[in-house]
């Protein structure tokens, strides 16, 4: 894109660049599509996904859920909530002020720190899928070899990575003081080659690669999770245990399936726009998928908790056991009471 233009590049939610203005005003800015979604469905998204990610916290926190599979949607729980309360903020105040404490926060906290931690829920995902599908493939090799602490460990060096991939993101603005209001500009760095050749590996790494290791483990996941319906009907196993630890290995696969096919919807959309915009599309074509793909990259950082509700019941019996359990002890307090004052008539009577 030539950065001699009026319309400047701004902060969305993706490892790429998505377009706002802080000059003059284009078209594309001021039309239908861009209003609704970052005035209202963006700051929607927002605030349903911090909810639902913070309950996703909780019940994994508390309700006995400390497998490491389990350690994966800790930090994918609370990943997500951080990247969606700094793109609230964003969509709400930042994006709309000219005051120099949040073009500083847009240009040297958001851009880069949201780069970073979309890009690790994304790694955070890959990284599960590749545990499950040796999972699946060698069970009882995964459950001896696959302990909590290699589990974080496996963690903190997605962070890390991700982390270190994305400083140049650092580079790319700098703050200007013009006609009593601050704006952001594009560096040198922003428009050199060098960006160029670095935004072409990100797009490799953050996108195109999740992408097909997607791809290839749902696919033998699905056929897996069909195979196992089919043994478990064919073979009676009597170990309740080993039946038990199956089918919640089972469960979380599943629960692992729909997060992945939520993933590929989000980021298909957002590799598309990337390769586009390498290939100059017109401004107008750009902004309308980018501005569906940021959206769709909201829901994906939003609906976990859905997932979890609708394809795990170890979670959802964790989410019982912590928002109930006040309530089942006052009910089974006040079933004694009842029977300890019935026996107690019954008694006197006899």
């Amino acid at each position: 894109m030539n950065v001699t233009l009026a319309v400047m590049e701004t902060i969305l939610l993706n490892e790429t660049v998505v377009h706002s203005q802080f000059t003059n005003q284009s078209d594309d800015h001021t039309n239908m599509v861009s209003i609704i979604c970052e005035n209202y469905i963006g700051p929607t998204l927002c605030v349903f996904g911090i909810v639902g990610n913070i309950l996703n916290l909780i019940i994994l926190y508390k309700g006995a859920l400390n497998d490491s599979p389990y350690l994966y949607l800790k930090a994918l729980a609370l990943t997500d909530m951080l990247a969606l309360l700094l793109s609230f903020i964003h969509l709400t105040v930042s994006r709309k002020s000219n005051l120099y404490g949040w073009k500083f926060f847009d240009a040297y906290f958001f851009f880069p720190i949201v780069n970073s931690l979309t890009a690790s829920s994304v790694w955070l995902t890959v990284g599960m899928s590749i545990d499950r599908l040796l999972y699946v493939k060698a069970p009882l090799w995964a459950r001896a070899q696959f302990s909590l602490k290699k589990a974080k460990g496996r963690i903190i060096l997605i962070f890390i990575s991700t982390f270190l991939m994305t400083i140049p993101r650092f580079l790319c603005y700098s703050l200007v003081y013009t006609e009593g209001q601050h704006r952001i500009d594009p560096t040198e760095f922003r428009s050199s080659t060098n960006y160029r050749i670095y935004d072409i590996a990100c797009i490799v790494f953050f996108h195109v690669l999740p992408l097909v290791i997607f791809t290839l483990t749902n696919t033998y996941l699905i056929c897996a999770v069909q195979r196992a319906r089919v043994i478990r009907k064919e073979y009676d196993i009597r170990n309740n245990k080993e039946k038990e630890w199956q089918i919640d290995q089972r469960r979380f696969t599943i629960t692992l399936i729909s997060i992945v096919m939520m993933s590929i919807i989000a980021i298909l959309p957002s590799t598309i726009g990337d390769f586009t915009r390498l290939l100059h599309i017109s401004q107008s074509h750009y902004q309308t998928l980018r501005q569906i793909s940021n959206i769709l990259l909201l829901c994906n950082l939003s609906m976990n908790f859905i997932l979890f509700c609708a394809f795990n019941k170890r979670f959802v019996r964790g989410m019982k056991s912590v928002f109930g359990g006040s309530y089942t002890k006052v009910k089974f307090s006040i079933r004694r009471t009842k029977s300890f004052g019935l026996s107690k008539t019954e008694t006197n009577v006899f």
